[in-house]
């Protein structure tokens, strides 16, 4: 969130969004209700802030522009035939018009006259993340606040896990939670535990209790007689790894879980890592969770252990009413110059067109889950994955990046369902706030009136 206020400030949005028509879009009506109801209303530091990073706007861009072009001009000339010239007019254009900044001229494809034209429908990270799912998850989009909110169990991996399970939702298993130097263990079937247990004798994968985006993350591989291997390649006994585990864990919380395996019918998308599903659940206007977009995620290299697409991931969008999968593509960070595969750049196997297995029973669970134990969200972005045994849950995000699902799809969300939802949403929390006042004018202003009312 830090860098998101950073990125808001320093390209302006707060202005320049101020300045954008009303045009009776869902895109417009967040566009200027973020600015309008939420960055107004910061804490005055935050504001003093906005303000002094004004004049460093042009610096920045110019160093984004120059940056982003080197990195992406050459190869998107190649493909399009638009000069460097222009791209370099296109991005100085809609960073002005739209607070959008290089890096997301590029992700976004705006070299692209088409997509150009619908620039301002794009929803940026910079007021997603920067504002707009804060105010809503605050408010619980308009509706009365529980007492006992949700959000805390989405923080932290093993409340997360709890409370699935609590209410019948399929997670992954863990063996034990590690933290102040303190094993603790979950699905394990000793009553008590010695000091320092023994591992399983299975691939493992372990994970920060509090990380985000696969960092930290590592997987060991069973290689027999107690011992496992590092997806770096370092070997180790399980009591050496847990041993480990327990020092690191003075500054950090773990996971141990087991290492699980994508369906078969998929494995070969996976490249020896577990492809993910990320899919988006919104509150709607009936007070239902349907599900809006997915993007399935594959790992790009055998090397990596996880499959984020800011991890240099391959994401491709799915046809949320089939399951089928459209192209490949990359460029979570801007860097896009590789384009698109309609087969994995490194195993070969057909991206485009597959068919993901179990898709309506995962739709069903994410519906499910967000209804069932965080209905207070009113917007989720679900991690799932399609086992043998069908779909699991490996993580919810309170915040999700809409980057990967308009750059898979290759449309901006602004106006398409998910940017309707987050609309709505919107105009109920702000009508409720604004409720209050309105009923305390009124009955001042009746109470004025029954004053000055003559005998």
């Amino acid at each position: 969130m830090i860098i998101d206020r950073i990125t808001r400030d320093l390209s302006g949005a707060a202005w320049i969004f101020a300045r954008l028509p009303e045009d009776g879009s869902p895109a417009m009506y967040i566009h200027r209700c973020i600015q309008r109801e939420v960055w107004s209303k910061e804490a005055l530091g935050d504001r003093i802030i906005m303000r002094v990073a004004l004049p460093f706007v042009p610096f920045i861009l110019a160093v984004l522009v120059a940056v982003f072009t080197a990195i992406n001009g050459r190869a998107i000339k190649k493909r399009t035939g638009k000069g460097l010239i222009r791209q370099i007019q296109e991005q100085i254009e809609l960073a002005i018009r739209f607070a959008i900044l290089p890096p997301w001229y590029y992700i976004f494809e705006l070299h692209d006259d088409d997509k150009k034209l619908h620039a301002g429908e794009y929803l940026n990270r910079l007021e997603t993340k920067g504002g707009l799912y804060r105010f809503l998850r605050d408010n619980n989009g308009g509706l009365p606040i529980p007492a006992e909110r949700s959000t805390g169990s989405i923080k932290d991996k093993g409340r997360f896990r709890a409370r699935c399970r609590a209410h019948g939702i399929t997670t992954a298993p863990v063996f034990f939670n590690v933290a102040q130097e303190k094993i603790t263990a979950v699905d394990w079937g000793l009553p008590e535990l010695p000091a320092l247990p023994e591992l399983p004798e299975r691939d493992l994968f372990i994970k920060p209790v509090h990380g985000q985006g696969g960092k930290k993350a590592t997987r060991w591989d069973y290689l027999g007689s107690g011992q496992f291997r590092r997806n770096d390649g370092e070997v180790a006994t399980g009591s050496q790894v847990l041993e480990r585990l327990r020092h690191a864990s003075r500054h950090a919380a773990f996971l141990v879980q087991p290492r699980l395996v994508s369906h078969c019918e998929i494995a070969d998308l996976a490249n020896g890592t577990l492809s993910t599903v990320r899919v988006m659940t919104c509150r709607n206007e009936k007070g239902e969770f349907e599900v809006t977009n997915a993007a399935f995620r594959m790992a790009r290299n055998k090397l990596v252990v996880v499959d984020n697409f800011h991890a240099g991931g391959i994401a491709a969008n799915v046809d949320i009413s089939t399951g089928t999968l459209g192209r490949g593509t990359r460029g979570a960070w801007g860097a896009t110059g590789d384009g698109w595969y309609e087969q994995h750049s490194e195993t070969g196997a057909q991206i485009q067109g597959r068919k993901l297995p179990c898709w309506f029973e995962l739709v069903e669970l994410v519906q499910y889950a967000h209804g069932a134990a965080f209905s207070d969200q009113v917007v989720i972005g679900w991690d799932v994955a399609l086992l043998d045994s069908g779909p699991c849950i490996m993580e919810a995000n309170k915040a999700p990046d809409l980057d990967i699902i308009q750059r898979v799809e290759g449309v901006p969300l602004g106006n398409q369902r998910l940017g309707k939802l987050l609309a709505f949403n919107l105009m109920r929390t702000v009508e409720a706030q604004h409720a209050p006042a309105a009923g305390a004018r009124k009955s001042a202003d009746s109470s004025l009136g029954t004053q000055t009312e003559k005998p």
